[in-house]
Parts: C-alpha cells; structure tokens; sequence
C-alpha cells in the first residue's frame, strides 16, 4: 500500500489531468458495465425465469389442426371428464390441469352499459392453481360453486376497476351476459337474461403471463352454463375436449409424450391430440420471439458495457506505455543491478491493477446512483416489457461483481502489455541508447 501511494503520489505531480481522466473513464466504464449486466439479468429474471419457474403451462385438445392454423376439436370427445384425474394421478409432473372453454361471453352489461370482454374462460377450480392467480377480494372458487353451477363468476383486478371502480365494490356487483332471444309467438320475441354475481377479484397477471398464456379477464364455472338436470354430466363429457395443464416438467415435447402415454393408457389409440406451448386459441410464436427478444436485449447490452469498459481502460494503457518509455533507463539500471523481468512486470502489473481498483471502486459507486436515471431510460425500448422492467430495476450483486472483475481484469492485462517490452533488449545497449 505504501508503495502504491508512493506510485500515486508522484505520477499525480506528474500528470494529475490524465490520471483523474483515466480513473474516470474507467469508473464511468465500470459502472455502465454493471449496469448493463443488471439490465439483462432484470430482464432474465422478470421475463424468462418466471416462465419457467414453475415447469412450463400447454393446451392439450383433443382433435386436429385445420388448414388455416386453428383447432377443429372432436365432438364429442373422445375422452371423458376424468382425464384430469388420470393426468395428475399418473403422472409425476403434472401439478393440475382445468377443463377450459373459450370465450363463452364476448361482451358483458353493468348497470345498463355493455362491455365488450378481452377474453373470457368456462373452466373449474383448478384454473386459477395452473395459473397461479390470487384472489385479492372476495372469495376463491370452490368446488360446491363448481359442482352446483352457481351463477358466480371472478373478474381480474383490471376488469373490477373498470366495471365497478374498485375490487372491493366489485363483490357482489351483477353482470349479465347476452342472452339467448327466444320466441313467444308469433312475430314476438324475448332475450332470455341471466345475471351473474361476482364471487372474488384476482390480482392481474403481468402483461407478459396474460399475452403468453392467454390467460382471461372474466371466469365462469363451466358447469353454471349447462342445464340443471341429468344431462349435465353428459353435456360436460361432451366438452371436455380441451384442457390447461401445469407441469414441472420443462421440455412440451417430453410433456407431449407424457400426456399421449396417459391419454393411450386410459382411453386406447387412435386419440387425437395436440398438445402445444401458449394461448388456448391456438400455437402462437410470441413466447419463441418473447425469449428471442430477451436474449438479444441481453447480448447486446453487456456486448455495448464490454466494449465501453475496454474504451475506457486504454487511458490505463496509455500511462504504462509512458510510464515504459519513461522509465526506460531506470528499467535498465534495475536490471542490471539483478533485477528479474518478473520483478520489473509485477511492479508495472500492481501499478495498472490499483488504477483499475480505484475505478472499479468509484464505478460501483456510479452504479448504485445511475441506476435508476438509466435503467428508467432503457425501460420505454423494451414495450410491454417495460412495466416488469421498471418495477425490477436496480443494480444486481451478480452484475456488480462480474463488472469488478472485469474491470481489474482489463486494466491488469492492457497495463502487462507495455511492461513486456520495457523488460526486452539488450541492458548494456539501452543503457548506451538512454
């Protein structure tokens, strides 16, 4: 330490500006790495890693793809509603899985005004298990709800404030789907209406989860919408067709060939089945080009606070090399009085090392403080990912001690350059050149 004063102390009186630059470009170059690094690993955390932290969520239908990209389900199914037992129950992945039926209401009334609806599910309990939603008011679905077919039905924290002005004034409030218009002679006719009571309010999902897995705004016990008699059971085999599924496991195809062994096992051959990553309404790319996105934000990023950080620790560089050029003939006496090449490169080494501390040190610094100003600014290039970007942002441990590595590590090996060639040639000959 007291050699390093020493160092610092006389190249100050020597060349204070370039020094103070130096240090600043390498403290500036540090803390844009740091903060490079942060943003991918924001970004990795908040957008690949919670869709995977919890296995991976597929549709599986029964039936084909038709020519133009949709699903022509099997009616009625080949399989019954027990499929979902017989998926939890053989399988070691598969955590549960909802009968689901898409859209069954396109719009909705509140006090005498229509809403049309983002989308909608008929489906049981165990939606909200598959996609982990949490009810902030009221209360969750049951099983008595599903069973019975109460007219209940569970609303988004979105869908609450805009229909009612609140999550709590939403409990109870009265929603009334379109109706069904039927005859009651000749030239009358009638809307057969039925309202729907709201039973609890769930936290919305992030903008990403809704996108990728299609996840509704409004749900509604599948069974309140079949006829309250024998044929119930029979009309909800007939549906059961369609299902979301939540497993651990995290490859879909490893998970395909999982469900179709269970699928064979309980229901024989020959059974249509598709099974696929994203929204129910059919095979989309947006989770692929989602994760694509992520990766090439993340790349180029931390390509960027590289490429900064090596910028910036030239001026390091440029003191050695002066420092070399300088020192030529005091380099020679030292050698010649029995000093090795090692010594001579250690001490040019440990001088290049502690100007990279010291701008390592200040960058951490800069880090912490431009944290939010920067990270705020990257937040509106990064569209529907910017509210779990800006929620997130702050400076990583992770990112903090890769950008000090590689800060000591680029001023330690651009420092050993001109110290090689301060320690080569002849000593006699340089003495005589000097």
């Amino acid at each position: 330490m007291k050699k390093f004063l020493t160092l610092l102390l006389r190249h100050w009186v020597k060349t204070p500006v370039k020094i103070l630059l130096t240090i600043s470009a390498v403290s500036l170059g540090t803390g844009i790495l740091i903060l490079s690094f942060s943003a991918g690993k924001i970004l990795d955390e908040q957008v690949v890693d919670k869709m995977n932290d919890n296995g991976i969520i597929v549709n599986v239908v029964n039936g084909e793809w038709s020519a133009d990209g949709s699903v022509e389900m099997e009616r009625p199914s080949q399989w019954d509603s027990n499929i979902f037992n017989s998926l939890i129950s053989d399988s070691d992945s598969i955590s549960s899985a909802a009968l689901l039926m898409n859209d069954p209401f396109t719009e909705v009334t509140v006090n005498g005004k229509s809403y049309i609806l983002r989308s909608s599910a008929g489906t049981d309990p165990s939606y909200f298990d598959v996609y982990s939603l949490e009810i902030i008011s009221g209360l969750p679905m049951t099983q008595q709800d599903y069973d019975s077919g109460f007219k209940k039905i569970w609303i988004s924290e979105e869908m609450a404030v805009m229909l009612f002005g609140s999550a709590e004034k939403a409990i109870g409030g009265k929603v009334i789907p379109p109706g069904t218009r039927f005859q009651r002679g000749p030239g009358r006719s009638q809307d057969l209406l039925t309202q729907y009571s709201v039973a609890g309010v769930y936290a919305d999902p992030s903008e990403v989860a809704r996108r990728s897995y299609g996840i509704s705004d409004l749900i509604v016990p599948l069974t309140a919408m079949l006829p309250n008699d024998d044929n119930a059971n029979r009309m909800l085999d007939f549906m059961s067709g369609k299902m979301v599924v939540k497993s651990s496991e995290t490859s879909v195809d490893k998970l395909n060939s999982e469900i179709s062994q269970i699928v064979e096992n309980n229901y024989g051959y020959d059974i249509n089945l598709l099974v696929w990553e994203g929204t129910p309404k059919g095979e989309s790319s947006y989770m692929e080009e989602l994760r694509q996105a992520v990766s090439i934000f993340t790349v180029s990023v931390n390509i960027l606070g590289i490429v900064l950080l090596l910028t910036s620790s030239l001026g390091i560089f440029s003191i050695m090399v002066v420092e070399a050029l300088g020192k030529k003939r005091e380099i020679a006496l030292e050698r010649s009085l029995g000093a090795s090449q090692i010594r001579v490169v250690k001490e040019f080494w440990t001088w290049s090392i502690m100007l990279s501390l010291m701008g390592a040190v200040i960058g951490v610094i800069l880090a912490f403080i431009l944290a939010g100003p920067v990270l705020g600014t990257m937040a509106p290039l990064l569209g529907e990912l910017s509210g779990n970007f800006s929620e997130a942002s702050g400076v990583r441990f992770t990112s903090i001690v890769a950008g000090f590595l590689l800060a000591l590590g680029c001023g330690g090996i651009l420092g050993l350059l001109p110290a090689f060639s301060a320690v080569k040639g002849n000593i006699a000959e340089t003495l005589r050149e000097v």
